[in-house]
């Protein structure tokens, strides 16, 4: 129902018939497990003025058609995933009997309920997983095909509205978890929909204003009051104009309580290694340039840090993302291999999958994560696209029960498996507004959150820093979102990842960094000057560091 409407059927779409079949179903199915008057389904779906003499025999007939489609549910393609749905005759009209579980307007319902009182509670992480299931579950506007044939009932913009109420929800989750740099895109969108809606209004100013754009904040609240002055003649309320002094006066209670300031950091540049052969004679070894070596592997300290922070996430079953920072030629790349090899596979206890960020405009931006996935699946680079699906089929339904929630799963998660996510995505698929490769992305760690309640996965993510702000966000999300699972990521990046996010794994319980510094090699290149005879350099080879939170 939110979207255009459809009946599945084990993974089937089943054909619901004409207009006025399909405008029954869906009027019945917003007064789900009610008795619906035949009168008013006869005015809802002609109006007062325009039923025919006919219209109850045309309304006997959608209803018998309906139960047609009903009935073979079920049955050509396996047993019906839970109760089937039934169209009974209950006096003074019909009743669609059907289990909330299976239509996801009513999922949708329950877990923005469900999101909305953890946040009340004071429970943002909770909230925002519960609130952006919910959100995820549209597909579009409601009912959208029987808006488009121009119905207009009242318990659609009433459908619609609750949908807002969970946006504002979901972004005031965010809010308080730090996350106002990720939801600015779609509070931006919102507020241009909707600029009299003073409550998103406000969470824009406020995110612009934690952002470190004071002036942009203010201009925002120019324009939210301009909008209400002309189309209400009204003052924004209390609140808003609180918030606007409370920026002037630079109020320190705007700031993240415990949240830390931290001036971005710009990395140094270096020029891309030259791998290089032995040199042909000695002394050509000696005043003149030296090209870099192979990227320099880590020692056993580091892997021992790793091993053990995997192990401990094993035991305590949460997620953990560790951050390998270095630039080039301090063995990161090495540590990660190195690590996936020494942690192993144990069948039913422990996986391991791996992923690489592809560089700017090679490839898709979601490279990683579908490596990821096809890796969980088993689906290798060669695997044509029937077989990927039917494959990525089984391992959902393995994990998930039946019913809207795997399905959309399934849908989403197969467009992450195409070669461009990008293209594949129709928009119709999303709420207005909201970026598309988050919503993939949503589906993914999802899906990853439940995978990893069965057995230890451990993700190797090599090249962070290339990621997209959508993707960093999913990274970053699995350790952010105490959900039960062991999960554990480590992911290789250079400095330029604490440019785009200066708080970065800051102020989080399961994020560990590791620092790599550059390794002092032992070769006669860097223990005598050029040109020069002297006493080899020495010095104390240097550790990583490592900050545990």
């Amino acid at each position: 129902m939110l979207g255009p409407m459809q009946l599945v059927d084990n993974g089937r779409t089943v054909g619901l018939g004409g207009m006025k079949q399909r405008a029954t179903l869906g009027f019945l199915l917003l007064r789900a497990n009610e008795v619906v008057a035949t009168s008013h389904l006869l005015n809802v779906l002609w109006g007062v003025d325009g039923t025919p003499t006919t219209a109850r025999k045309i309304l006997q007939n959608a209803v018998h058609g309906l139960r047609g489609v009903l009935s073979a549910t079920g049955t050509a393609h396996g047993p019906a995933p839970g109760p089937t749905p039934e169209l009974l005759t209950q006096p003074p009209g019909y009743m669609m009997r059907v289990d909330p579980e299976q239509v996801d307007l009513y999922l949708f319902h329950r877990w923005a309920g469900q999101g909305r009182e953890r946040l009340a509670r004071g429970d943002a992480d909770g909230a925002s997983v519960l609130l952006s299931d919910a959100l995820a579950l549209w597909r579009g506007p409601v009912l959208a095909d029987l808006v488009e044939a121009g119905i207009r009932w009242p318990e659609l913009a009433a459908v619609r509205s609750a949908r807002l109420d969970a946006m504002e929800d979901y972004f005031d989750a965010q809010l308080a978890r730090g996350r106002h740099q990720a939801i600015l895109p779609e509070l931006e969108e919102m507020v241009r929909a909707d600029p009299l809606r003073e409550r998103c209004c406000g969470q824009l100013v406020l995110a612009l204003y934690r952002c470190g754009r004071q002036a942009d904040a203010l201009d925002a609240y120019k324009r939210v009051r301009a909008a209400l002055v002309e189309n209400l003649g009204l003052e924004p309320g209390r609140g808003l104009q609180q918030l606007q002094q409370a920026i002037l006066a630079q109020d320190p209670a705007l700031s993240l309580a415990g949240a830390e300031t931290y001036a971005p950091l710009t990395p140094p540049t270096y020029p891309e290694p030259v791998l290089v052969g032995p040199a042909g004679e000695p002394a050509g070894r000696f005043g003149g340039p030296v090209a870099a070596a192979e990227d320099a592997r880590s020692g056993a300290y580091e892997l021992d840090v790793l091993r053990g922070l995997a192990e401990r996430a094993r035991h305590r079953g949460v997620p953990h993302l560790v951050t390998v920072l270095g630039r080039r030629g301090t063995g990161k790349s090495g540590l990660l291999r190195d690590f996936g090899r020494s942690v192993g596979v144990r069948p039913g206890e422990q996986r391991v999958l791996g992923g690489r960020v592809s560089p700017a405009g090679a490839g898709t931006p979601l490279a990683a994560p579908r490596q990821i996935l096809a890796a969980y699946c088993g689906i290798g680079p060669d695997t044509d696209g029937a077989t990927a699906r039917a494959v990525l089929a089984r391992t959902v339904r393995r994990l998930f029960p039946p019913g809207p929630t795997s399905e959309l799963l399934l849908s989403r998660l197969g467009r992450l498996l195409v070669a461009d996510p990008a293209d594949a995505l129709p928009t119709a698929a999303f709420p207005t507004g909201e970026p598309h490769h988050a919503r993939v992305l949503g589906a993914w760690t999802q899906f990853l959150r439940e995978a990893a309640q069965h057995e230890l996965l451990v993700l190797c993510v090599d090249d962070l820093h290339r990621a997209d702000d959508p993707v960093l966000d999913a990274f970053e999300e699995i350790a952010e979102v105490p959900t039960p699972g062991a999960l554990f990521v480590v992911a290789a990046a250079g400095p330029e990842l604490l440019v785009r996010r200066p708080h970065w794994g800051g102020g989080k319980r399961h994020v560990t960094t590791v620092t790599l510094d550059p390794p002092e090699r032992v070769t006669r290149e860097q223990l005598l000057e050029p040109g020069r005879s002297q006493r080899p350099r020495t010095g104390r080879v240097p550790r990583p560091v490592v900050t545990r939170r």
